[in-house]
């Protein structure tokens, strides 16, 4: 029998709300229940609920700036999941979170914003200055950078704009899909090394395919995946009262 077979009924429902897009989903899945099994041992794994939109229209959505219909999206998404059990939440998506105010009003389910668990491993690293690749929404955004530095008093770096508008482009056009291409890497790391040669720290991968793309042994400065670090988070949320 388990060693915590009497425990479990304290573990809380992981509620996911996937597809945006789906390879990084896949990624949070394989990392919530390894990290679970890893801080549980036996057979354990994680208890998740899992919704999912489709990505073809909230991409639609976010280049014509309708935030209402995303967010529209993504809370239909977080109270099905609480309709089905879910204590908490999760958006495996970092540009969705700029509609984060709007998802608010439409849910009451608890949630776990992704710049909270990014920046937190950037403080414990002892990081002041982060440099930050994401989608054009989240680098000229400031649902992101605004937290950032509002939050958690670190100073943010972006790419340079023919970086910063390749990676978008990269994005979109081949990560979303699962293509992980050696010249987009190549591309990525000089962005890097761009940002370490301005003064920043450590670089967070801010888009939760990037970390598919570029590893740490790639990088010049120590890489920040916010997929990873949000989804140890929901582990964390999930395992709190055990």
């Amino acid at each position: 029998m388990s060693r915590l077979y009497k425990k479990d009924g304290n573990v809380k429902t992981i509620g996911m709300v996937g597809g945006l897009a789906w390879p990084s989903t896949a990624e949070y899945y394989r990392i919530i229940n390894e990290e679970t099994a890893r801080r549980m041992g036996g057979s354990h794994c994680a208890k998740l609920i899992m919704a999912q939109t489709d990505f073809d229209g909230i991409l639609a959505a976010q280049a014509a700036g309708d935030w209402d219909f995303v967010a529209s999206a993504a809370a239909s998404q977080a109270n099905m999941l609480k309709a089905a059990g879910a204590d908490f939440f999760i958006i495996a998506c970092n540009t969705v979170h700029a509609a984060m105010p709007r998802i608010e009003a439409l849910t009451d389910l608890p949630y776990i914003h992704i710049v909270d668990p990014t920046a937190r491993i950037a403080l414990e690293n002892g990081c002041s200055t982060v440099g930050l690749m994401g989608s054009g929404y989240t680098m000229n955004g400031t649902y992101f950078t605004g937290r950032l530095e509002g939050k958690y008093g670190l100073r943010v770096l972006l790419p340079q704009q023919s970086d910063r508008e390749y990676i978008h482009a990269a994005l979109y056009g081949e990560l979303v899909k699962g293509e992980f291409l050696p010249r987009t890497r190549d591309r990525f790391i000089a962005a890097a090394e761009d940002m370490a040669a301005r003064g920043a720290q450590a670089v967070i991968l801010g888009c939760t395919e990037f970390g598919l793309l570029l590893k740490p042994e790639d990088s010049p400065l120590p890489l920040i995946d916010t997929a990873l670090a949000h989804a140890r988070a929901a582990v964390d949320m999930a395992l709190s009262d055990i």
